[in-house]
C-alpha cells in the first residue's frame, strides 16, 4: 500500500516515494541528484547575474538605441569591480569541481542563440508591419513610410542572419547547426 502524501506547515505536498527515490542514489558529491541540480541551477543563476553586472560595467553597446543603464561609475572604479568578479566565478567553479557536480550539460551553440534572437526580431518586426498605421490622425503617406521602414529593418535582419550562416560555414560541426 503506497504511503499517502502529507501536507507540510508551509502548504507544500511531500511525496514520500519521490523523496526516497531521489535520496537512494548518492553521488560522488555526497548530494543526491535533486540537490546537485539545485546547486548547479543556483550557481548558474549567480553566474548569469554576474554576466549582467559585467555588461553594465562595459557600458551600453556602441550606438545602442535604448541603453539599459547610464554610466555613473568612473572607469577606474569600474575596473576595481571587474577585478573582483573572477574570484567569485572561480569559487563557484571550485565548489562544483570539488563536489564533482557536472555543469557542462546545458551548453547552447552561440550560432543557435543568435539565430533564435534574429528569428524573434523578425517575428516582432512582422507584427509591427501588420499594425494598422492608417488610423485616424495618421496619413496614408505616414502609414506607407512606416511599412517601408519595417520592411527595411527586416531586410537588414535577414542580411545579418546570412552573415551568421556564412561565418559558421564549414568551420562548424553540422551536428551543432540549427
Amino acid at each position: 500500500m503506497p504511503v499517502p502524501a502529507r501536507m507540510t506547515i508551509a502548504g507544500i505536498v511531500e511525496m514520500p516515494y519521490r523523496k526516497a527515490k531521489a535520496t537512494q542514489v548518492k553521488r560522488k558529491s555526497g548530494l543526491d541528484e535533486n540537490q546537485e541540480r539545485w546547486l548547479c541551477a543556483t550557481f548558474e543563476y549567480i553566474d548569469r547575474l554576474i554576466e549582467d553586472i559585467e555588461g553594465v560595467l562595459n557600458s551600453p553597446p556602441e550606438g545602442s538605441a535604448f541603453p539599459r543603464t547610464i554610466s555613473d561609475i568612473p572607469e577606474e572604479r569600474r575596473q576595481m569591480i571587474r577585478d573582483a568578479i573572477p574570484p567569485v566565478r572561480q569559487r563557484l567553479v571550485r565548489v562544483l569541481d570539488d563536489l564533482a557536480v557536472r555543469r557542462d550539460l546545458k551548453g547552447i551553440p552561440a550560432s543557435r542563440t543568435i539565430r533564435t534572437n534574429l528569428m524573434t526580431i523578425d517575428i516582432t518586426l512582422e507584427e509591427l508591419k501588420r499594425k494598422e498605421w492608417g488610423t485616424p490622425g495618421c496619413s496614408l503617406q505616414t502609414a506607407e513610410e512606416m511599412r517601408c521602414i519595417v520592411e527595411g529593418l527586416r531586410e537588414m535582419v535577414s542580411a545579418l542572419g546570412q552573415r551568421v550562416d556564412a561565418a559558421i560555414g564549414e568551420d562548424s560541426d553540422p551536428g551543432q547547426r540549427t
